[in-house]
């Protein structure tokens, strides 16, 4: 699941870096850890992660940008924050920014990213967690649009950025039955008992949408399913503690990804969860598999519970090179090729490989 990463790990992988925090306030509370493990080392106190745009100017270093940070309860709300370093030893020690976001694609997320461009160049590290919103504060059409945004930011980064910009979709933690704050609106009530599921239905479809496009997904739904008792009382926020944990496992897919040397920090003789992760991200370079059926009567395995089954086993093959346009799956379903997966160049090599490969060298 994560290793244990302290300030120095921190700014030894992050110095000089460039990385942009996309999302809701969840990604706010990380966003913030991030930067006060980096400054300082230690928890970021629950009185801070609980205050937002004009509350808190300045956050460990960063500044609110002019015109934003109003405090609305509505879609329109708009935040923008910058980090260059607080100072001294500090002083530019690297760039972050967070925008905060109601919908994971408009017209001003497009002019962020584009004036980022402008300004900064291709960022080493974006990351973006946004799906509440997306799903119930727009109206019916909401889900639909949700479906169509993802695919439209998804496009956008590709086609602004070089693939040597990591991008981290996070899929989102798990909320209660019973929510409550500026999410729920008046009127808006009978949707808390459905919001969890649709939630799920979400995480699904980003994350499925975005390993098509070659980029990476970390389901922070799954992991912190088993942590739900550190869930703050409205029901979406978290702890201190389970915000440092969500930042970890970030952190670790992070060097994972990039083929850093984690810092082995994790008590007892084995870190399981660690491990699957480890195992993830090995399958993930190998590239994709497809599930065939072994017809050979031979080569078939049975239990003595299978014996009068005539099903076939299932069995693994890696693809080639080469996708075909179609290709069957169990008896007649068919995969069409989307157009947001890694395509190989001339050399060989996938963007995620290219990606690597830069990384390593650096």
């Amino acid at each position: 699941m994560a290793d244990i990463f302290l300030k120095e790990d921190v700014r030894k992988h992050f110095k000089g870096k460039k990385v942009i925090f996309l999302g809701d306030s969840i990604m706010r509370n990380i966003y913030q850890d991030f930067l006060y493990l980096l400054e300082k080392g230690d928890l970021t106190p629950h009185s801070l992660l609980r205050k937002k745009g004009v509350q808190i100017e300045s956050f460990e270093g960063d500044h609110l940008l002019e015109g934003t940070g109003e405090l609305t309860p509505g879609r329109n709300y708009r935040e923008i924050r910058e980090y260059e370093g607080s100072g001294g030893a500090m002083r530019d020690f690297m760039f972050a920014t967070y925008c905060f976001l109601t919908k994971c694609y408009s017209r001003e997320l497009e002019d962020f990213i584009l004036r980022f461009k402008r300004k900064h160049g291709s960022p080493d590290l974006i990351i973006i967690l946004s799906a509440l919103w997306d799903i119930n504060r727009w109206g019916p059409d909401g889900i639909p649009n949700y479906i169509k945004n993802c695919r439209k930011f998804l496009s956008l980064i590709r086609s602004t950025f070089p693939p040597t910009t990591q991008l981290i979709w996070l899929t989102s933690p798990p909320i209660s039955v019973d929510v409550w704050g500026g999410l729920v609106v008046k009127g808006m009530e009978f949707q808390k008992r459905s919001m969890r599921f649709n939630v799920m239905e979400g995480n699904l479809m980003v994350a499925q949408t975005t390993a098509a496009f070659g980029y990476d997904v970390v389901d922070l739904h799954y992991w912190m399913t088993h942590q739900i008792h550190k869930r703050m009382p409205d029901g979406i926020h978290w702890t201190q503690d389970a915000v440092r944990l969500q930042l970890n496992i970030i952190l670790t897919h992070f060097c994972l990804a990039r083929k850093l040397a984690l810092p082995g920090r994790w008590g007892g003789a084995r870190n399981r969860p660690l491990e699957s992760a480890e195992k993830i991200a090995k399958a993930a370079d190998g590239g994709p598999v497809e599930i065939v059926r072994e017809e050979d009567e031979g080569k078939r395995k049975k239990s003595m519970d299978d014996e009068g089954s005539e099903e076939p086993l299932a069995k693994k093959r890696k693809l080639g090179e080469e996708w075909s346009e179609e290709r069957r799956v169990g008896e007649g379903e068919g995969y069409s090729r989307n157009e947001g997966e890694e395509k190989s160049c001339d050399d060989g090599m996938s963007a995620k490989e290219r990606r690597q490969q830069r990384w390593s060298d650096e």
